[in-house]
């Protein structure tokens, strides 16, 4: 099957970005079939829309990192110096240091869950993905480990060696702006039923609920 699809209720997907490189084999692209379970969701991280309001939450993580760092006794004010090693810098740290740095985290939380990680790149991102299906809370915390782990440690190292404050907090405040994603799908799992088995896809996620289960479902729909 392509990478364009239907969903759940029968509306088409849209197209996943090629992958051009990976490690532990590509992305699920579509829901497994398990005997005994049946498909009750099919979400797809609508990507347009996640980058442009990440593009927009930079402000707002700008002041928040801020006032964390300087509430807990770090620098208050940061120098934004425009030089061509500035620029460059920057640049690495964007484009290379923190999709690593959390693809990495999602890839440690993955093994401590007990999945196995696989990671790749693509056409404008990175992806940390896992074959094995898990629960509710253990996908949540897949998904936000990246946030709040990057966050507090940046923090503290801002608060702890003011002299590399601005180079982190370049560092934080583009890891949140990129973890909108992990945030809509964990906002998402409100309507997973406390049951369900996830699977990571490379558009969402697929949540899968025993035969019986996802019956009654439809009987109380």
């Amino acid at each position: 099957m392509t990478s364009e699809g239907s969903s759940a209720n029968g509306t088409r997907r849209s197209a996943v970005p090629p992958i051009w490189f990976s490690i532990g084999g590509p992305p699920r692209r579509e829901p497994p079939v398990v005997p005994g379970y049946r498909l009750a969701l099919w979400e797809q991280v609508p990507l347009g829309r996640l980058s442009a309001f990440g593009c927009l939450s930079v402000p707002l993580w700008f002041v928040f990192f801020s006032l964390a760092v300087a509430v807990l006794g770090g620098p208050s004010e940061f120098a934004v110096v425009f030089t061509f090693r500035a620029i460059l810098v920057g640049l690495l740290l964007m484009l290379v240091v923190v999709p690593l740095l959390h693809e990495a985290v999602h890839g440690v939380v993955s093994l401590l869950i007990g999945a196995r990680p696989s990671f790749g790149v693509g056409a404008g991102f990175a992806y940390t993905t896992f074959r094995e299906p898990v629960g509710r809370l253990a996908y949540a915390a897949i998904a936000l480990a990246p946030l709040v782990v990057i966050s507090i440690v940046g923090i503290a190292a801002m608060v702890w060696w003011p002299k590399g404050a601005e180079a982190t907090l370049v560092v934080l405040i583009v890891n949140a702006a990129g973890a909108v994603g992990d945030l809509w799908m964990v906002w998402r799992l409100r309507a997973v039923p406390p049951n369900a088995r996830l699977y990571d896809l490379a558009d969402g996620f697929a949540a899968l609920v025993p035969e019986e289960a996802s019956t009654q479902m439809q009987a109380e729909a």
